[in-house]
């Protein structure tokens, strides 16, 4: 009988082979995509807030030979890519810091509008859009974390184009958004299905479109201790399920609102060539610490 043989040594290769297994993977990480612009002086802002501003308090080599450099800077919550905290427009509701961070991670989807909002900027996702999704991809997962895609983000950086004016009147905003009957749907997805949503975010300046005057969307999502995020990155890079969010607000106390860096991650493009070479260097690796193992034990 060999010794690759021998019942002994079978049993050793079942237990090698169950550790590279565990240990081998890690080696193939995810692949993680930041949906947040930066925060600078020409950062987008709800119009009327007062934008992103920043002043040095001491950039250079200091006396002692080694490198400083820090700033004040001054801004509205809602600036950037962020965060609208329930408390925003349900009152009572939570604010920045009490959003727990269990509701702050969780499965992510993307519904994507953009054949719509081609041929109408002031279009809205429907209960109808999202039924939609749900009849192709199967009931939205418990705890997650919902996206619209409108396509708006191309506009992103030019003010006039992004929000639809040249100047502060609100009365005339133009952009796509949610429509009340979206957002009733899914503040009842946990009663009629059990999977509870956790957060919603877009890809324009507002989940309420740019012609709303009563934000129904914001009242109606935040009544359910479900936030917002607004000017939301790269949403076209993201497939339509099957990628995991991390959503890291600053933690401002009491606030309806702030910065946020928001991450996904999914698996990469070539998953299906990571799983055909973990399993030949598991096959592998196994086959070969077998061999050392018998090698070492004739002496």
């Amino acid at each position: 009988m060999s010794s690759l043989s021998h019942p002994n040594m079978f049993s050793i290769q079942v237990l090698l082979f169950c550790i590279l297994v565990v240990h081998v993977p890690q080696c193939f990480g995810d692949y993680h995509l930041d949906l947040s612009y930066d925060v600078h002086e020409k950062s987008a802002h709800w119009v009327n807030d007062i934008p992103f501003s920043r002043k040095t308090i001491r950039k250079g080599y200091t006396s002692r030979g080694y490198w400083y450099e820090s700033y004040n800077f001054c801004m509205s919550e809602h600036t950037s890519t962020h965060l609208d905290a329930p408390s925003h427009f349900s009152e009572g509701k939570w604010s920045v810091e009490q959003i727990p961070v269990s509701h702050l991670m969780g499965p992510g989807v993307v519904i994507d509008i953009q054949h719509k909002v081609a041929k109408d900027s002031l279009a809205q996702v429907t209960g109808d859009d999202i039924m939609a999704w749900i009849d192709e991809h199967g009931e939205l997962p418990d705890g997650v974390i919902v996206f619209l895609r409108t396509g708006w983000s191309s506009k992103y950086g030019n003010t006039t184009a992004y929000f639809g004016i040249s100047n502060n009147d609100t009365s005339n905003l133009n952009f796509p958004g949610m429509a009340l009957e979206a957002a009733q749907l899914l503040t009842a997805y946990k009663t009629a299905t059990g999977h509870q949503v956790m957060g919603v975010g877009l890809d324009t300046p507002s989940i309420d479109y740019g012609a709303s005057t009563d934000f129904h969307a914001h009242i109606e999502l935040s009544s359910a201790n479900i936030f917002i995020m607004e000017n939301v990155a790269n949403l076209e890079k993201l497939p339509a399920k099957g990628f995991h969010v991390m959503v890291m607000p600053m933690k401002l106390r009491g606030g309806s609102g702030a910065p946020a860096r928001i991450l996904a991650s999914l698996p990469d493009t070539s998953a299906a060539t990571q799983i055909t070479m973990k399993v030949s260097v598991i096959s592998f690796l196994s086959v070969i610490m077998a061999q050392i193992f018998v090698y070492l034990q004739s002496f």
